[in-house]
Parts: structure tokens; C-alpha cells; sequence
């Protein structure tokens, strides 16, 4: 007698593959994990029966189950802006290679960063990712302590016992000054995003003390955002200064509105590189593009992901990272606050004097 197929996979359940085969559910969760012992000639009617009807395993509420998922939760914001972005495919890259599975949790804004943290302790996952926001200290605690892993890329994780990497961001504002004041720029701009953004701030911490140290210093233009937008805005800025009070030295912290600047400026009688010049941060795709070409810093993501790796495998296996071991060699530091930075690269293109 020919077994009816039921209305498509949402209908099926292992029960019905257990009585269409005339198994145990048992010998059907044995037939697909591969776990215990079963007769080959009965796994092969239990798939049979599966297929019949229309019915797959699910792996992840069967490993949530187990407490097994390989589910790591990554929390992110604003994927409109592009580093954000390049962020996120370097660690769905990096997961696919580790067997790893993202659970993505997405806000529009950094501020809904301490409940996205708050929702993943419903799930079991092995641990979060932050890639945004501020970290709240008890919600890190919070995922600690139930022995989870928690790793915070691109900015503190704010806990003694939190993995956290970032880019060396005072470092790359000192180098962004250094560049200009050896190219013999003497007034100086910062367009900078807000005060309570973390990366923006301490890469204008960073060029501002560079350029006390050369006895200098430069105008702070903050923005509510750091789009295309604010940079257009600081354009506007910028062209309001008489031409031998404008700035002649101009770094940005990042390349979204370094570019929108290069805009603002366009077919105002100033030639960037020659006039001016700007640096920009973060080295995305458009910065090379032929209407910019970008003098701007590359992050070491590529570094700092295959650190969060690192720290994710020692955890999966009991072991603590040795922080002092992993950096030897290497471009990057263990700083007091508990944060590996790792230094910035820059790449020169024609919006500075000193392209080559």
C-alpha cells in the first residue's frame, strides 16, 4: 500500500516518518545522526520513508536541544555604513571556514546595542560578538558568567574576563598628523563624528596630541553622524574661511565623509592634494574610485578577526589565550585598558602631497 504524502516538509515530523517506516522515533533520530546502532537495511527504509513524505532533520533545534548549535551571536548597526559592512562579511567569511554559525542581531542605531545584548542571553549560543555600540559591563557579565565567550571587535568589551581587539586608533590620528605636518601643512581641521563615538574620538585624540607635540593645533568640526552628508557639510565649512585662513591640512575619521567633503569641494577653485590636503579613515571600496582617490588608513581586519577566531577555538577547548604569546611579532599591543589594538596601515593616494 502506497504511504500518502503529507502537504511538504511543514506538515512532516519525525513522528510520521517513525510510523511510515514502522520505527521508533529513536531508530529515526539514529538513521540521520549517525549515532548509535542500527541495522543498514532499516536506516535505508527510515530514508526512504523520510523522503516519501518530505521530511529533513532540523539541525539547529535538535542542537539547540543538545545545547550543541556551533551559533555564535553578532550584534551590528547601520549597514548602510559600509566598514560596518566589510566588518560583517569578514566574519561570515571566517565562520564558514570554522563551521561556526552566525545568529545575526541588527539595530538601526548604537543605542539599542544593551538590549540586542540583553535578547542573545535567550539563546544558546557558544558566545556574542559585538560589533557596535558600548558594552555594557553586566550585560558582558551576564554572558560570562554563563559560560559563553564574549568578544568585542573594534572597541572595549568593557570586562575583566571579555576578549576585545581594535584597530589602534590614537595611533592612526598621530600618523594622520605627522603626515600633513611633514608635508608642511600648518592649519589644521578634524572632521570628526560625535563626542560619544569611540573610534572617531580617539583618532582625533590621537592627531590632536600629535600636533600639540609639533606645537599646533586644528579647528574640531563634530557631526551628528559621520555620512557623506556631514562631510559635505564640513565642506561648507570649510569654504567659509577666507583662503589664506582655511585649513590646508584636513583629516577625517572616516573615509564616508572624507568623500563627502571631496564633494562639497568640487568646482569651488580648490584642488585637494595641491591646496589642501586629506586624509581619510578606514580605506572602504569608493575611496580608490577615480573621482576621489583617497589618502586614507587601512584597518587590520583581517588581523583582528583571526584574533576573535583565536580566542573563540581556546574557548571552545578550555583554554585561556595567552595574550603575551599571541602578539609576539606582531603590529600589535595589549594595552592597560584590556584591548588589543593593532596598528593601522596607510595608503597613499592624490589627496596628499606625498602620494607615491
Amino acid at each position: 500500500m502506497a504511504r500518502g504524502k503529507l502537504s511538504g516538509p511543514k506538515g512532516a515530523t519525525s513522528r510520521d516518518v517513525a510510523r511510515a517506516a514502522n520505527v521508533s522515533q529513536a531508530l529515526v533520530s539514529r538513521a540521520f545522526s549517525g549515532n548509535g546502532r542500527i541495522a543498514a537495511d532499516t536506516r535505508q527504509r527510515i530514508l526512504e520513508a523520510a523522503a516519501e513524505i518530505g521530511w529533513q532533520p532540523n539541525a539547529l533545534a535538535a542542537s539547540m536541544v543538545t545545547g550543541d548549535a556551533p551559533l555564535v551571536a553578532v550584534i551590528t548597526t547601520r549597514l548602510t555604513f559600509e566598514w560596518r559592512a566589510q566588518v560583517l562579511s569578514h566574519l561570515l567569511k571566517s565562520f564558514q571556514e570554522s563551521d561556526l554559525k552566525p545568529l545575526i542581531f541588527y539595530a538601526e542605531n548604537d543605542d539599542e546595542v544593551d538590549r540586542l545584548l540583553a535578547d542573545t542571553i535567550t539563546w544558546r549560543t557558544r558566545g556574542v560578538i559585538v560589533t557596535a555600540g558600548v558594552v555594557n559591563p553586566q550585560r558582558a557579565d551576564a554572558i560570562l558568567s554563563r559560560g559563553q565567550f564574549f568578544a568585542a571587535l573594534n572597541r572595549p568589551g568593557n570586562h575583566g574576563h571579555a576578549f576585545s581587539v581594535a584597530t589602534d586608533n590614537r595611533l592612526g590620528g598621530a600618523m594622520a598628523a605627522r603626515l600633513l605636518h611633514a608635508e608642511g601643512r600648518r592649519r589644521f581641521a578634524v572632521i570628526a563624528g560625535p563626542d560619544d563615538s569611540w573610534a572617531s574620538a580617539r583618532r582625533c585624540e590621537g592627531f590632536l596630541a600629535a600636533l600639540d607635540e609639533a606645537g599646533a593645533d586644528a579647528v574640531v568640526w563634530n557631526n551628528a553622524d559621520m555620512s557623506i552628508e556631514a562631510g559635505k557639510a564640513s565642506a561648507r565649512r570649510f569654504l567659509d574661511h577666507s583662503g589664506n585662513l582655511r585649513p590646508d591640512g584636513v583629516f577625517s575619521t572616516n573615509d564616508a565623509m572624507a568623500l563627502g567633503f571631496l564633494d562639497g569641494l568640487r568646482d569651488q577653485g580648490v584642488t585637494v592634494g595641491k591646496d589642501v590636503s586629506l586624509i581619510g579613515y578606514d580605506n572602504i571600496a569608493a575611496s580608490s574610485w577615480t573621482p576621489y582617490q583617497l589618502t586614507t588608513f587601512e584597518q587590520p581586519l583581517d588581523e583582528m578577526v583571526a584574533r576573535v577566531l583565536a580566542y573563540i577555538a581556546a574557548h571552545q577547548e578550555g583554554k585561556s589565550l595567552d595574550f603575551a604569546d599571541s602578539l609576539s611579532g606582531t603590529p600589535c599591543r595589549l594595552d592597560a585598558d584590556g584591548v588589543i589594538y593593532c596598528a593601522p596601515k596607510i595608503v597613499h593616494r592624490t589627496t596628499t602631497r606625498s602620494h607615491s
